[in-house]
């Protein structure tokens, strides 16, 4: 059972990977396809739509069946309890496997998300906030179209973390793609 103290040392961890591999990335997407869109996601992990909201995304081509997307979704019922107030967003980053050909609808991948919420009530001089920063497996479908691209994501929430359930979000939406240059 990990103590307190192993937990920053996990965040650092992740934080480290993914500060490390954005200049990889940003390196070699200059010249790369690029494609922007909005969604809406929902929590899956009780069996029902839950912790509903709403975001923007974006992926990019970096080379061969390797791609890269983030996406940022703010929960638009946060909280559901009455008497509160607060908020809540989520900050999701993956590296995906893509294969081109008739297969390309599909993508595979693995990353990390970081979960911030706060939660407020005046009457019992409540005011907390916290972030976690977990890892996550994404399967991606994408329709194949020329311009905008419906998509569903499903994530596999904290699958390192040995003491919990894993947790499922999905997230659907379009998105358009962007013209992008070649580098010289």
């Amino acid at each position: 059972m990990p103590t307190r103290s192993e937990a920053p040392m996990t965040c650092r961890f992740g934080v480290t990977v993914l500060l490390g591999l954005v200049p990889l990335v940003a390196h070699t997407a200059a010249a790369q396809t690029a494609r922007v869109g909005a969604h809406y996601g929902v929590n899956l992990s009780n069996g029902h739509w839950e912790d509903e909201r709403l975001g923007a995304q974006a992926s990019l081509h970096i080379i061969g069946p390797l791609e890269t997307a983030g996406a940022f979704s703010v929960f638009t019922d946060w909280p559901g309890a009455t008497g509160f107030t607060g908020s809540a967003w989520q900050a999701y980053w993956t590296m995906r496997v893509r294969p081109r050909g008739p297969w390309s609808i599909a993508s595979l991948g693995y990353g990390f998300i970081l979960i911030h919420s706060s939660l407020r009530d005046a009457s019992l001089q409540l005011e907390t906030s916290g972030s976690n920063f977990t890892d996550a497996i994404v399967l991606g479908l994408e329709a194949p179209t020329p311009f905008v691209r419906p998509f569903a994501d499903l994530y596999l929430v904290d699958i390192l973390d040995r003491e919990s359930a894993v947790g499922v979000n999905l997230l659907m939406g379009v998105q358009v793609s962007l013209p992008t240059r070649r580098s010289s």
